[in-house]
């Protein structure tokens, strides 16, 4: 056994760096292939890329706050950016007056926080139970819209990274003799494409992204008792409700801008026929129900 060891180092040793980059790409992208978790990941990608796919895909960015009253604030991997820079001035990761001076890139760093996994499971039981924990919920459908106009509309380089992961995938499934400009860049999916795959396979556990993942899937409502559950529709009061309940020193949330969602969910929606409304209410049903939603303002009517 020894001997074969030794016979393959000599063996690497031999190879030029090129044979051993072909022979290193050629690894990863059949491991990639192997593993459910990786397999929609390009064979050209970062460790970046697999820690976080790894990360979502396992929950391990699930939406929680946890904090407690007069002590050092615990930090646990968040959605929002805002919060993001409001729990790295509390645990002292940050020195900034004026929270958006915080450059978003260095909220979402994996240095910022603290994430719950990193614990362990009797610490993070023990934080749960005793820390003041909340999660922020949101309008299903205004969600799944806002996941598509910030991640498959939009031109910001953000989205040109889910335009090529994700995009491309729905452009070659779910449109039928598809150019091969729109099969490379996938950057013009339609809203009703990015449904039909949704409704298809899109919020599978396997496969389903956070940004339209269902919150109760994500955050776990019926198992983690939440001492706060606020809504992204009255974000501002809410934020100052949770700072005020740790007594938060001289820490403002930013200001929310009035956004025009609602309205343009409407005109969305207009693309979706009402099948495909209602196929769509039920991969969120739970999200509905849990929290309090419903489509009788958007609609004129709901779906029971």
């Amino acid at each position: 056994m020894l001997s074969n060891f030794s016979s393959l180092d000599e063996e690497i040793e031999n190879l030029n760096h090129e044979d051993l980059c072909e022979i290193t790409h050629s690894t990863l992208r059949r491991l990639l292939a192997a593993d459910p978790l990786l397999s929609d990941l390009p064979g050209d990608v970062t460790n970046e890329e697999v820690i976080s796919q790894i990360a979502v895909l396992q929950g391990q960015s699930i939406t929680v706050f946890v904090l407690r009253n007069l002590e050092s604030p615990l930090a646990v991997v968040v959605a929002c950016t805002n919060w993001k820079r409001v729990l790295m001035v509390l645990t002292e990761r940050a020195n900034a007056t004026n929270l958006m001076d915080i450059p978003a890139s260095l909220a979402h760093a994996n240095s910022s926080l603290i994430r719950l996994s990193e614990y362990t499971t009797k610490e993070a039981q023990y934080y749960l139970n005793h820390y003041l924990s909340f999660v922020i919920v949101r309008q299903p459908f205004e969600r799944v819209l806002s996941a598509y106009r910030n991640k498959l509309e939009d031109t910001l380089p953000s989205a040109k990274y889910f335009q090529a992961r994700v995009g491309r995938y729905i452009v070659k499934n779910y449109r039928a003799n598809a150019t091969r400009r729109d099969l490379e860049n996938g950057d013009n999916v339609t809203f009703r494409e990015f449904a039909q795959y949704l409704i298809r396979e899109g919020i599978r556990n396997d496969v389903a992204n956070e940004h339209w993942k269902p919150i109760y899937e994500l955050c776990h409502p019926c198992v983690i008792n939440y001492t706060f559950i606020g809504k992204y529709e009255q974000l501002d009061e809410d934020s100052d409700v949770i700072l005020k309940m740790i007594n938060a020193p001289s820490v403002l949330f930013p200001r929310s801008k009035s956004g025009q969602t609602s309205e343009r969910l409407k005109q969305y929606l207009r693309q979706l026929s009402l099948k495909d409304i209602e196929q769509l209410y039920r991969m969120y049903e739970f999200d509905f129900k849990l929290f309090g939603y419903n489509l009788e303002s958007i609609l004129g009517f709901d779906i029971g």
